[in-house]
């Protein structure tokens, strides 16, 4: 069965977010996105995200537990986030009110300080707490009103040894569907990290592209294809490269990279929309190779700065595209064999703004063969 054709659903829909009057986004506010890494979120004070343009405040309870809740002071509005926590409470900077694990006003000055010895926990007032999950090194917060259908992504290999892994954290320009079609696609690789990830070679590069219902996931067929500047590293038996990329909706892309059984590299990233025009990107680097874990551990700076050099390139070419888009109103992309890829990512996110996946007859397998 084959991708029908290379139209997008609807070329609005990859670019809707929260706010978006003309398109419907419940089903993306149903899911599960990332708010920070652990280490982001300390003890000694609360944090402030913004997910689909709605503000959210973390903090930690005295025992670790993490807790989220819309940063509102729902006494005069103020940001909660630019308060402190006292006694396993979030106070508010303006007026003191303090807020419980479960968003429970428990003590009002105006009030309790004006009656000394008076019960704290009756008080009516409440700001919404979200659900809020600690896993693989991150924290999770889940938009909906309901619950949630599925798990957050797990982070593969993650604390498993002889692997070795470690998150970065980027602000671009773009939504979900720009930054995802952004990390799945391989053609741009030879122009925006030319010399450093990938370069031209001229010759023809073969993949197998399936969409399916909640995903898209290609497959490259090209046993000379090479990444990256470190092949003593990641390939000193000089191997074939198997390399494969998968989009799961939606709102995460997973890059595999394997030279023979014991050296893998891989990228995942997890894409959280901060508004309509900005995006934080976790991305979360594993990797294991043929090598003494002190070696290893010596390389760690190497190996970071190299992740961080290529995905700054990503950032600003982002940067470029979304002003490119801003440039002129009414745009409309011009699709070509090439980019099967981006057109199965925007059908899954219309599919997701819907509250559905994609229907099996929309569903396929697609050959792609490009130069690079």
């Amino acid at each position: 069965m084959s991708i029908p054709d290379l139209q997008p659903d609807c070329a609005s829909a990859c670019h809707a977010v929260a706010g978006d009057d003309e398109t419907p986004v419940d089903g993306l506010l149903e899911q599960w996105f990332v708010a920070c890494t652990e280490g982001e979120l300390g003890r000694d004070k609360p944090l402030g995200v913004k997910i689909l343009g709605l503000g959210i405040v973390l903090f930690r309870l005295r025992s670790g537990m993490a807790v989220a809740l819309v940063d509102q002071c729902v006494h005069r509005g103020t940001r909660l986030s630019v308060g402190k926590i006292a006694d396993d409470c979030l106070v508010c900077p303006y007026h003191g009110w303090r807020y419980d694990a479960q968003g429970q006003v428990v003590h009002i000055p105006t009030i309790d300080g004006c009656q000394p010895g008076a019960a704290s926990s009756g008080h009516q007032f409440r700001q919404r707490q979200l659900q809020l999950r600690q896993q693989d090194g991150l924290i999770w917060v889940y938009r909906g009103n309901g619950v949630a259908s599925r798990p957050p992504f797990r982070m593969p290999f993650y604390a498993e040894k002889p692997w070795q892994s470690y998150f970065m954290v980027n602000t671009f320009d773009g939504d979900i569907s720009m930054l995802a079609q952004n990390f799945m696609d391989v053609p741009h690789t030879v122009f925006v990290h030319d010399g450093i990830f990938r370069s031209s070679r001229g010759s023809a590069m073969e993949a197998i592209v399936a969409l399916k219902a909640e995903s898209v996931e290609v497959t490259y067929h090209d046993s000379q294809d090479k990444i990256g500047m470190l092949d003593w590293l990641t390939n000193p038996k000089r191997e074939s490269l198997v390399h494969t990329d998968c989009f799961f909706a939606p709102n995460v892309t997973r890059c595999d990279y394997s030279w023979g059984d014991l050296s893998s590299f891989l990228i995942v990233s997890q894409i959280t929309p901060i508004d309509a025009r900005r995006s934080r990107v976790y991305t979360y680097i594993a990797y294991r190779f043929p090598l003494p874990g002190w070696v290893l551990w010596a390389l760690k700076p190497l190996l970071h700065l190299y992740t961080h050099i290529v995905i700054q390139q990503d950032v600003r070419i982002m940067r470029a595209h979304q002003q490119g888009l801003d440039n002129a109103a009414g745009f409309e992309p011009h699709n070509v064999r090439a980019d099967i890829v981006h057109v199965g990512i925007e059908r899954l996110l219309a599919a997701v703004r819907r509250g559905e996946t994609v229907p099996e007859a929309r569903q396929g397998v697609k050959p792609m063969r490009f130069e690079l």
